[in-house]
Formats: structure tokens, C-alpha cells, sequence
């Protein structure tokens, strides 16, 4: 069975009829073209263009008069990190940004596939990250274009810095602040 659409998402409805689970990593959910196996054997080939993008827990992949084929995201050992504040918040996310490393967003948590040095780079910063086991839905996209970072020409170098923080300008040496 070839799949190049969904059509509705299962979360929400009352159904009476038998589901087929198509369980998937949390990585596979972002794969255009894939080949897949149900719980009950059905080889199921998706193949996602145009504006339906990727798999979401919960969507039907395909119905018949007995059953449906649902996708279930499979949970796995992720590091989260409750967000404390927005300017906390912004620096963890955007760290792990530059690392290039997927980050998800579930109510107030920030979620990450487990990684060792990403977890223990969190514990030094004193963000107290927690190991557990979930599942990873709502990924954080920044949508850039791959060749953006060659499309700009400008550059930051020459614009000012205006910072109006007491507490850090006192603590800058006279030779730093040129720029008044």
C-alpha cells in the first residue's frame, strides 16, 4: 500500500473500529519516502510531498471497513529540562541550536533525544536536566532555507553595542567602551 497523504489525525474521534498500530522512531516521523511494517504485518510505503510533511502521532494512514492504521510515535530516553525563565530558556535553546541537535516543546518542558555530553553540559550550567522516557511530538523548527547563511553578504561587525546595564558597563575596563 503506497500512502501519499493524511487525511485526519485519530486524537479527538470515537472509534469503534480495530487499530493497526505503526509505531515509529521519532526521527522516522520527518522521512518523506520510507518503507514500513504495522503490528499486524501490513508493508505500508509512505511517500509524503508536497505539503504534508511529515507524521504526527495519531494520524490514519489508512481505513478500510474493519480497521484503521494509525501512526504512534515510540517514546524513547530523552533529557528534559523544566524552563525556568525566558532569557534561562533562550540560552539553553539556543545552545543546543548551534549544536544542531532536534529540540521538542511539550507545555512549560524543553525535550531532547538523550545525548551524554548534552546532558552533562546542562548539569555544569546548573539547568538540573532529568533522564526519562517519552515521547518526542512537537519539535522546534526553525524553517531556514540550507543556503541562507551564504545568501547574506552584511555583517555585524561594524554596527555598536549598546548595552544599558549598570552592573556590567562598571564592570568593563575604559579601553572596552569606545563605541560613546
Amino acid at each position: 500500500m503506497i500512502i501519499t497523504e493524511i487525511t485526519r489525525n485519530i486524537h479527538g474521534e470515537q472509534i469503534t473500529k480495530r487499530l493497526d498500530s505503526l509505531a515509529i522512531e521519532w526521527y522516522e516521523s520527518t522521512k518523506r519516502i520510507q518503507r514500513l511494517r504495522t503490528a499486524e504485518g501490513m508493508d505500508i510505503a509512505v511517500k509524503l510531498l508536497g505539503n504534508t510533511s511529515s507524521l504526527q502521532d495519531g494520524d490514519i494512514l489508512y481505513e478500510d471497513e474493519e480497521k484503521i492504521v494509525v501512526v504512534t510515535i515510540k517514546p524513547c530516553e530523552v533529557i528534559h529540562v523544566k524552563a525556568i525563565d525566558f532569557l534561562r530558556t533562550a540560552f539553553v535553546s539556543s545552545e543546543i541550536g548551534n549544536k544542531h541537535l532536534p529540540l521538542f516543546v511539550e507545555a512549560n518542558e524543553l525535550l531532547m533525544p538523550y545525548e551524554r555530553s548534552m546532558y552533562e553540559w546542562l548539569t555544569k550550567q546548573g539547568f538540573d536536566p532529568q533522564r526519562c522516557e517519552r515521547q518526542l511530538l512537537h519539535q522546534l523548527n526553525a524553517n531556514v532555507d540550507p543556503k541562507h547563511h551564504q545568501k547574506i553578504k552584511s555583517s555585524t561587525k561594524n554596527i555598536p553595542l549598546l548595552i544599558n546595564d549598570k552592573a556590567f558597563m562598571n564592570s568593563q575596563a575604559p579601553t572596552a567602551m569606545k563605541g560613546d
